[in-house]
């Protein structure tokens, strides 16, 4: 589609500025001509762009492409090492910060265990913590950082940056963190829901290719979901949607930590796993889980109970077995519901127990509904369990890449 020239000639300049400097992160190092091919724009158009960000150094000169009997073409990318963000990923058990390049590359990082029961400080002076110490260490130039990426459990209000009340996380609940951080760093924030962080990193950093609709299961501690719809993250009313972890699976299940009951996290997370080995244990069946759970309840981890059933522990095999078939149950009524071309699995539940995702692929195929199922793509996704920080970078990331007017041009 040709982008019009013509019009509101402000608007259209600055939707025209991130076009190119997509492009170019996106195929770099590419030459004027093929951007103006690309997005059907005048060449002057582009050689005025492309000027202007080389001149901010947006984008740099990386080469020089062949010759078709003139001059060889000047070949553009982006100026990777003039551009840094710092991610942040607050999840149930630990605030982690980084920071990372445009290449999704981690230069540095720290972690603040959140779960310690002596520990008096709030979730946000922790992740003061982490990026203060981030900053104290950092060897790159402060004046090369050009923003902060949130990544947090839902629900949040995006539009506030606050994060509302997240069920398996209730001392974040109403933290407006973008106003926090803005006020204390100086810097753009941007906050945006753990699962759709994931998903965005994907897509930026991933295999997602760009008609692709996306739905990104993040297995974790909880579980949540991450709805991509022509390279923009589905939303709904009130940043809702995508909120798989509470869809019901069993009307007859357990308590959620939301409050209804037999919802998909209930029933597959990392803190469900847990709390299914504890009751077998408590009822007396046989593991090898036992002791270590009498010794001290808090020995029971998601990583110790996968490493026993990798080992043989039965308990441990047959909870996990369990899991990936609810988890494939969510995934069936999601793909019945939306239609996704590509499933994508990630979080730490995946990462350390891959073999969950056959087990729920094959039972998410066999329940799907529509004809088209079997055509659908399941994959694990590219970062493992790093996906959350990843994406913390590329919301940010997206938001300089939008809007570069406001952030890499006009700083």
């Amino acid at each position: 589609m040709r982008i019009v020239e013509s019009g509101n000639m402000d608007r259209n300049k600055h939707l025209n500025r991130s076009l190119v400097l997509n492009t170019i992160h996106k195929y770099g190092p590419i030459s004027k001509a093929k951007v103006a091919e690309k997005l059907e724009l005048t060449f002057a158009t582009i050689g005025n762009i492309t000027s202007e960000l080389t001149k901010t150094e947006a984008i740099r000169i990386s080469g020089y492409g062949d010759s078709n009997g003139g001059r060889k073409p000047a070949l553009y990318e982006i100026n990777w090492d003039n551009f840094y963000v710092i991610a942040v990923d607050i999840g149930v058990t630990k605030v982690t910060a980084a920071i990372v390049n445009l290449k999704a590359e981690i230069f540095s990082r720290q972690h603040i265990v959140i779960t310690n029961s002596q520990d008096s400080m709030t979730v946000i002076e922790k992740v003061y913590k982490a990026i203060d110490e981030l900053l104290d260490q950092m060897e790159i130039p402060s004046s090369k950082i050009f923003g902060i990426g949130v990544s947090a459990p839902g629900p949040i209000d995006e539009d506030e940056g606050k994060i509302l009340s997240p069920p398996n996380l209730q001392e974040t609940a109403d933290i407006k963190i973008k106003q926090l951080l803005e006020d204390r760093y100086n810097l753009i924030t941007v906050l945006e829901k753990d699962a759709n962080a994931a998903a965005l990193a994907e897509q930026w950093f991933g295999s997602i290719q760009m008609k692709e609709n996306i739905l990104y299961i993040l297995a974790d501690q909880g579980i949540g979901g991450g709805i991509i719809i022509g390279t923009r993250i589905y939303r709904g009313f009130k940043n809702g949607a995508g909120e798989l972890g509470h869809v019901s699976i069993d009307v007859d299940g357990p308590r959620c930590n939301c409050g209804n009951f037999g919802c998909l996290e209930a029933m597959a997370s990392g803190i469900a796993i847990i709390k299914r080995v504890e009751q077998e244990i408590r009822r007396g069946v046989s593991s090898t889980l036992s002791d270590l759970y009498l010794q001290e309840e808090n020995n029971l981890t998601l990583e110790v109970i996968i490493e026993h059933a990798e080992r043989g522990d039965k308990l441990a095999a047959t909870v996990l077995d369990e899991a990936g078939r609810y988890l494939g149950i969510g995934v069936a009524n999601a793909i019945n519901f939306f239609a996704p071309s590509k499933v994508i699995f990630g979080g730490q539940m995946i990462d350390l127990h891959p073999e969950i995702v056959k087990v729920a692929e094959e039972i998410a195929k066999s329940r799907s509904f529509s004809s088209f199922a079997d055509n659908i793509t399941y994959t694990k996704s590219s970062f493992g369990y790093q996906s959350t920080l990843i994406g913390a970078a590329s919301i940010i990331q997206q938001k300089l890449f939008d809007a570069p007017q406001n952030t890499i041009i006009q700083r």
